[in-house]
């Protein structure tokens, strides 16, 4: 086992105590995504937890959530799940999308199973910031065939007739199996 690198900066366990609880959430997220980027090759919890002593559930938590906002790859290997860092490698500002309130933001990143491209959900946080609320990572090899199932999504299910709606009223289910049977014969 190869050992573990950790910023230089990390809290005692008094000044960590003292931090609300807001703000042990934010630095323990801010410092578990420091130490995935320290160590290219991934991390797991254990040898987080034998480091930093912040407990088990606490760093499972935080390294769940950094996950599901595809700031980092989990790779579960048996009753073990390793983290990794998405390094970005471009921010494809000139693609991103921004609705009323939230920003649809790409990214292509890499990691050890190699590129992908990020497309992360964020939204502004009380202190200004836009934030990560959600993410999904595609692999950049298969990235055309999302595109392309996205544009049969929208073809296919969303309010391409005026009497079915993708949002609303119940769709007619029966006019649903007619339609992709239609599409599958042709």
């Amino acid at each position: 086992m190869f050992k573990l690198q950790l910023p230089q900066d990390i809290l005692n366990i008094e000044n960590y105590s003292s931090l609300s609880t807001f703000q042990k959430s934010e630095y323990s997220n801010n410092l578990l995504t420091r130490i995935l980027e320290l160590n290219p090759t991934g991390v797991t919890i254990s040898q987080v937890d034998n480091a930093l002593k912040l407990g088990h559930s606490t760093i499972w938590h935080h390294l769940e959530n950094l996950a599901g906002r595809a700031i980092c790859l989990k790779i579960e290997r048996g009753d073990t799940a390793e983290y990794s860092f998405n390094k970005v490698m471009n921010t494809l500002s000139d693609c991103h999308i921004q609705d009323k309130y939230y920003l649809y933001d790409f990214d292509t990143v890499e990691n050890i199973l190699g590129r992908f491209v990020r497309i992360q959900l964020k939204q502004e946080n009380s202190s200004g910031n836009l934030a990560a609320l959600s993410g999904v990572i595609v692999s950049a090899e298969y990235f055309g065939d999302f595109v392309n199932s996205l544009i049969q999504i929208r073809d296919i299910h969303s309010n391409r007739d005026k009497d079915r709606e993708f949002f609303g009223e119940i769709i007619n289910q029966s006019k649903i199996k007619e339609d992709h049977l239609n599409a599958d014969k042709e």
